[in-house]
């Protein structure tokens, strides 16, 4: 459940700068901005593969890397209370 919620919380704090929420990124006219708008939500390349334009696509391949590497490599703290009883 944490780790979940922790996934979320990544996800919408590094994409606000783009939107508010996922729906709003259907409300983009450009295709292009509403495709990138949906990885940054998503943390998907299937967004960026329906990129047409070849910087944007390529600049929303890294940014999906980069939230995947983000959720991958976490460190998890271990609970200070299962510690303290054993």
């Amino acid at each position: 459940m944490k780790v979940g919620c922790c996934l979320v919380l990544m996800v919408v704090a590094h994409s606000l700068s783009f939107a508010e929420d996922l729906s709003s990124c259907t409300l983009k006219k450009n295709p292009d901005e509403m495709n990138y708008c949906k990885a940054s939500f998503a943390g998907s390349a299937t967004f960026c593969d329906m990129i047409k334009n070849g910087e944007k696509k390529r600049d929303c391949y890294f940014m999906v890397v980069k939230i995947q590497r983000n959720n991958a490599y976490q460190i998890k703290k271990p609970d200070s209370k299962k510690s303290e009883e054993e």
